[in-house]
């Protein structure tokens, strides 16, 4: 969107959040009342300035008609987010990265292509797991289970929550009534509970970590 001023990419991006929150885009009056406009026609100078760069069509049947606003193909593009990948670098030898068939990430599916709509996210805080490769501060995928029993295979890193002690991150084994629950880390010890004191809350489907080395611009 270089070629329009940050109000007009203000106005474009709300009437395309508006359409995606209501079905369909917001009339003149609507546009000046979310930007504090005291007449509507600033905001129609501002859809017409838009149209004029391919952003949007704007109809309007009869003179007193209400406007009818039609974002263009170059709006829904420009107004996704998305960031390249170029492939992999190696952190050994000085060697070009490739510019070809590069894909791009837009959304968290793109990350984590597995991820499902009822998944959620844990942080990991604690180091009983660190020797799987679950430092402290890493982001957890985690999908939830209704049958523990038939979801979760043994060995599986689950959430879990054990009556009278709280959470915590293991890999889980069903045991004759029993739950083992095995860490990642020699410091601690294996548990063995009833089946009736433990609660899977969640397997782990992946994990992220985001090391900042650069805050801002």
């Amino acid at each position: 969107m270089d070629d329009l001023t940050d109000r007009q990419e203000e106005v474009l991006r709300f009437v395309l959040s508006f359409r995606d929150q209501n079905g369909r885009t917001p009339s003149g009056p609507e546009i000046a009342d979310h930007f504090g406009y005291s007449d509507p026609s600033s905001a129609y100078q501002h859809l017409r300035l838009i149209a004029k760069k391919d952003y949007l069509n704007i109809h309007q049947p009869g003179k007193r008609g209400p406007l009818r606003i039609v974002p263009t193909d170059k709006a829904e593009t420009a107004a996704t987010q998305e960031w390249p990948v170029f492939g992999a670098i190696p952190a050994g030898p000085v060697t070009d990265v490739p510019a070809d068939d590069t894909v791009s990430v837009r959304s968290i599916q793109d990350l984590l292509p597995m991820i499902q709509p009822d998944d959620y996210f844990l942080t990991v805080s604690g180091d009983s797991m660190k020797e799987a490769g679950l430092e402290e501060g890493m982001t957890l995928l985690m999908r939830p289970t209704d049958d523990p029993s038939g979801d979760v295979s043994p060995g599986d890193v689950c959430a879990v929550w054990v009556d009278g002690d709280g959470g915590t991150l293991k890999r889980v084994y069903f045991e004759n009534g029993h739950v083992r629950l095995v860490p990642e880390n020699d410091a601690y010890d294996v548990r063995v509970e009833p089946a009736e004191r433990v609660r899977i809350q969640g397997v782990l489907v992946a994990a992220l970590s985001v090391i900042p080395f650069r805050n801002g611009g």
